[in-house]
């Protein structure tokens, strides 16, 4: 008799439950974004990629000449330290360690300064892709939109990336003023 008791109480609440999420999830539509792929799509990410692409080619050509003074700077030094006096070598040996110091400064703030730019690109580019997931996730009837990463496994026909790219891309053309309509509607009634 305790046992059926036990099997009740463990059978009930169970089936209680798997009821209750069919009758939620009748109004339930829930999608996914790969922000990741759609921050790399739209039009604003690729031009970020290129624009940072070519600055960090440039900053690597000047460290790249900063290295070849160093190696000659180092390559002299080693031909003439035989013949030089202690008080020039320790000059001369000063004078490569503080340009070998500043070549490293230099490298570590382009680093620095490469990464603030392509953090500050990504933080725009984010905060208005946010703003798109919320319209279409409005536009197509969606409950939620998840991050891509955080489902493991999703039909097709629920992933918005590739409309939230189009979209954005609508919105916010490359090359020109990231506004929204309500700003660009509200320009011409300042005018007046």
């Amino acid at each position: 008799m305790r046992r059926f008791f036990v099997l009740v109480a463990l059978v009930l609440p169970a089936a209680f439950l798997a009821a209750r999420p069919a009758r939620a999830q009748a109004g339930l539509k829930i999608g996914y974004v790969d922000l990741q792929r759609a921050v790399q799509e739209v039009e604003e990410g690729k031009a970020l990629g290129v624009t940072l692409k070519g600055e960090l080619e440039q900053r690597r050509a000047q460290l790249d000449k900063k290295k070849q003074e160093l190696e000659k700077m180092k390559t002299d030094y080693d031909k003439q330290s035989a013949v030089l006096s202690e008080d020039a070598k320790r000059k001369k040996q000063e004078d490569l360690q503080r340009a070998f110091s500043e070549a490293q400064a230099s490298a570590n703030e382009m680093q620095n300064d490469l990464s603030r730019k392509e953090e500050e690109g990504l933080r725009g580019i984010e905060k208005r892709m946010t703003q798109i997931i919320s319209e279409v996730a409005e536009r197509e009837s969606f409950s939620f939109i998840l991050q891509r990463a955080a489902v493991l496994h999703g039909p097709p026909a629920l992933d918005a990336t590739n409309e939230v790219v189009r979209r954005y891309n609508d919105k916010f053309p490359v090359g020109k003023p990231a506004h929204s309509a309500a700003s660009k509607a509200a320009q011409p009634a300042a005018k007046k």
